[in-house]
């Protein structure tokens, strides 16, 4: 069994990062569409496996049965968070009293977060086939192995984050925590994809490799506080939509704090690292073509995002933009990180 998924390696690597891209969005329409919690508790939903699709099917007090949970979970929690130096957020913790506010049963929301859920399973399911996968590289090429191991533990800390996540109700700061890990996955699964494939020479140049790849560590950079302080935004807006409902959507940009403002002028920043990369590209004589395309796409994605959030500015936060505005940001770093592996690979191999 391990010995014919080692030779299916690549593949089942390959379709993991798939369906990581895939929850990513399921997650954004979680959040675009306030399902967050849906199920009050987890890994379960409504303390079943199968949700329910009635509030007939809950007994009369099952708010207060999953409040008490939750209670329970949360103490535990301050007491760790206590223990590590973090006393701050283990008392905020304590006295949100909205955290215990349930909401009301609401089957839509219900079955969104729980098909994002069923995607998550599959999703781990795929990581430690893997992880299984690579056990045969371990004499041939061990950093797969290891590489492997370490998204497999990094997807149970992530599960265990998704249940504080729940259990906190969405706190601030637990979320941008949650996006980190999943960014770190990604990057882990890119990396073992990399590895496990011959990849040809990006530049001949080497003073051009030099160059490029400052620069493209610049744009990951750049990309990921990019991406954290979206992600704070982000919780700012649901702050804002919980005072101001859904109603008052057109109103919420407009009480967005100095940190939209940040992330909205810093996408032209990004825009210009990413033309000047084109452009060192583009006057290297020895520049691949078939290469190109990757950076071709990243340049697209980065100004589709632009546009993406320039809609969600300019038309009250629309639903379906929010998720694919995380997607593609996702998409763009992703390839990024992609591209410098070409580049790092190929100055490694230099001869001098």
């Amino acid at each position: 069994m391990i010995k014919w998924l080692g030779s299916r390696f690549r593949q089942i690597n390959l379709i993991t990062l798939v369906l990581l891209y895939l929850l990513i969005l399921a997650g954004g329409i979680v959040r675009s569409t306030g399902s967050g919690m849906g199920c009050p508790d987890w890994p379960k939903c409504f303390g079943k496996i199968i949700p329910p699709t009635h509030i007939s099917e809950l007994s009369d007090n099952y708010k207060d049965e999953f409040i008490e949970k939750r209670k329970k979970k949360n103490i535990r929690l301050s007491r760790y968070l206590s223990y590590f130096g973090f006393s701050e957020l283990s008392q905020r913790l304590l006295d949100d009293k909205s955290i215990y506010e349930e909401e009301d049963f609401n089957v839509y929301k219900t079955w969104t977060e729980y098909l994002n859920r069923l995607l998550g399973a599959i999703v781990g399911l795929s990581i430690f086939l893997t992880f299984l996968s690579s056990i045969n590289y371990i004499k041939v090429k061990n950093s797969l192995f290891f590489i492997s191991f370490s998204t497999l533990i990094l997807v149970l800390f992530q599960a265990w984050l998704g249940s504080i996540v729940v259990s906190t109700k969405l706190m601030p700061g637990i979320i941008t925590l949650h996006m980190i890990v999943a960014l770190l996955i990604i990057i882990l699964m890119i990396y073992s994809y990399f590895l496990s494939k011959k990849n040809k020479s990006f530049l001949n140049s080497f003073l051009k490799k030099k160059e490029v790849k400052f620069f493209i560590i610049l744009n990951l950079t750049a990309m990921f506080f990019q991406i954290i302080l979206g992600s704070q935004v982000r919780e700012s807006i649901d702050q804002i939509a919980i005072i101001f409902g859904e109603n008052m959507r057109n109103t919420w940009i407009a009480n967005l704090g100095f940190e939209f403002i940040i992330h909205r002028s810093f996408s032209l920043f990004i825009l210009a690292l990413n033309l000047y990369l084109v452009y060192l590209l583009l006057t290297t004589k020895d520049f691949l073509n078939s290469n190109f395309r990757i950076v071709s796409i990243i340049l697209f994605l980065i100004i589709l995002e632009i546009l993406s959030g320039a809609g969600m500015a300019y038309f009250a936060i629309p639903s379906y933009l929010q998720p694919v505005h995380l997607l593609i940001a996702f998409l763009i770093f992703g390839l990024l990180f992609y591209l410098y592996l070409l580049v790092d690979s190929s100055t490694k191999n230099e001869n001098f």
